[in-house]
């Protein structure tokens, strides 16, 4: 496959039955993204399941079936804005149990990096004039993905940074009550082509 970003989101799980972060993944899959030397890159966008064990899971095997340059990982929260998260925690906290019935607290993490903290290595204040330039009138940064799901992968894909040198980021939208998916979309596609812009950038330096 040829160079391409990676954008995920997630389905459906209890008090979400419509994910603006699956619908617009989805919707992605299949585009191109342009980067500020005028190259562009494809993109290759999945729906994870909502399950501490089945997300992490899916991800890796979308790296099996090809390697991508970045992964931009989203989910939906429940305030109105775009919210940038910076970092995934040391734990999962959350007492939510995800859609086989399963919760964070009877989890353990595992791996060289499971006893700290994994940040983002993307430039976020870029990210965020971006978000803004292309509309988004509410947009703020997070250090804390949540504890739950979301948070599950963006460890992972932070993880996978650690391990393969593909920069990862985590991106929470807006319900659908608060933003409709023809809204998100744009926005979510400029956090992408951002992104596939720093990489470029990044491999020129």
């Amino acid at each position: 496959m040829p160079p391409h970003v990676l954008v995920t989101g997630f389905g459906a799980f209890e008090g979400v039955e419509d994910n603006p972060s699956g619908q617009a993944a989805r919707a992605l899959d299949g585009t191109r993204v342009p980067t500020r030397d005028g190259v562009e890159l494809g993109v290759r966008g999945i729906e994870l399941p909502v399950t501490f064990r089945g997300a992490p899971e899916a991800l890796e095997d979308a790296l099996l079936a090809a390697r991508p340059v970045a992964i931009v990982a989203t989910g939906v929260h429940r305030g109105p804005c775009m919210r940038l998260e910076r970092r995934a925690g040391a734990s999962l906290r959350s007492g939510r149990p995800d859609n086989d019935g399963v919760v964070a607290e009877s989890l353990s993490l595992s791996g060289p990096s499971a006893d700290r903290d994994l940040e983002t290595e993307l430039d976020l204040d870029r990210l965020e004039d971006v978000l803004r330039a292309s509309g988004a009138a509410d947009v703020m940064r997070s250090e804390d993905a949540g504890g739950y799901v979301c948070e599950c992968v963006y460890r992972r894909v932070l993880e996978i940074g650690v391990r393969e040198g593909i920069p990862g980021l985590f991106l929470h939208v807006p319900p659908l009550a608060s933003m409709a998916v023809a809204d998100q979309l744009p926005l979510v596609r400029a956090v992408v082509a951002e992104v596939a812009a720093q990489i470029s950038a990044a491999r020129r330096s």
